[in-house]
């Protein structure tokens, strides 16, 4: 019976990863720093996940990155270069879950801290934040203050410099920018991808939160039915599969589930 329980769960799995497979947005900019790194967390997390990459190039980072050596390794539906017309920012940017930028330049960084959306790089980072799509960016070629840097030969930073790099960088963050190292991107991408969100059980059982508790393995669009437009929190055990309808439905009518 076990067997048959683990069975059905991978076939429903594969269902799900078939069905609901997550687009994300990766932007390449003109920095360098751990890029090779940033490059191989995306590989890997393409590899494990059910992903599908649509990558932007910066104009300077498709004149410094091998484009085609990119786009060999993360297999993108859709390749696009700064420059080319994007009628509507909006419908371009409505189907993606996420807007990973590879590597920060200092560049990009600059111009984001102080909104100037000159070009279609910035502008579709800028408004991805104001449309609520996350973004996140590793941040190792937009800090010359990181050992990476002073690896490069980067070691005279006087105080000022240090301080307006960080300042930079700190109000890209206040802007709702999730910053992180290299070897971090894939971890943090997956935290934004796969929700729900978890809540301890002794939370919900203790009375600090109010709401309902399913207790099901597999929990259906049906199961979420009678919570439509109620506000509630709904909790589900950790392992529970959520079905393709029953995310769907999570999304269209903003229904707030937790993992114990």
């Amino acid at each position: 019976m076990e067997d048959l329980k683990e069975k059905i769960r991978e076939i429903v799995m594969e269902v799900i990863k078939k069905y609901y497979s997550a687009k994300i947005l990766v932007v390449v900019t003109g920095g360098t720093v751990n890029f090779d790194v940033s490059l191989k967390e995306l590989a890997a997390l393409k590899k494990e996940q059910e992903i599908s990459y649509t990558v932007l190039f910066s104009r300077k980072g498709s004149k410094i990155h091998d484009v085609n050596a990119i786009i060999k390794e993360l297999e993108p539906e859709r390749v696009v270069i700064d420059g080319e017309e994007i009628a509507c920012i909006r419908k371009f940017l409505k189907p993606f879950k996420a807007v990973v930028v590879a590597a920060l330049s200092r560049n990009t960084a600059s111009k984001i801290a102080n909104l100037f959306s000159e070009n279609l790089t910035t502008e579709v980072i800028i408004d991805s934040l104001m449309l609520g799509i996350p973004v996140i960016a590793a941040k190792d070629a937009a800090y010359p203050c990181s050992e990476a840097w002073r690896d490069l030969g980067f070691i005279w930073m006087g105080t000022g410099l240090r301080k307006a790099y960080e300042d930079v960088l700190k109000r890209v963050e206040e802007y709702g920018v999730i910053l992180c190292d290299s070897n971090e991107l894939k971890q943090k991408v997956e935290g934004i991808l796969w929700q729900p969100k978890t809540k301890a059980r002794e939370d919900i059982q203790g009375g600090t939160s109010s709401g309902a508790y399913i207790e099901k393995n597999i929990v259906t669009a049906q199961d979420l039915m009678p919570y439509r437009g109620k506000g509630d929190e709904i909790y589900i055990p950790q392992n529970a599969i959520l079905t393709p309808l029953a995310m769907d439905f999570i999304r269209e009518y903003d229904v707030k589930v937790y993992r114990k």
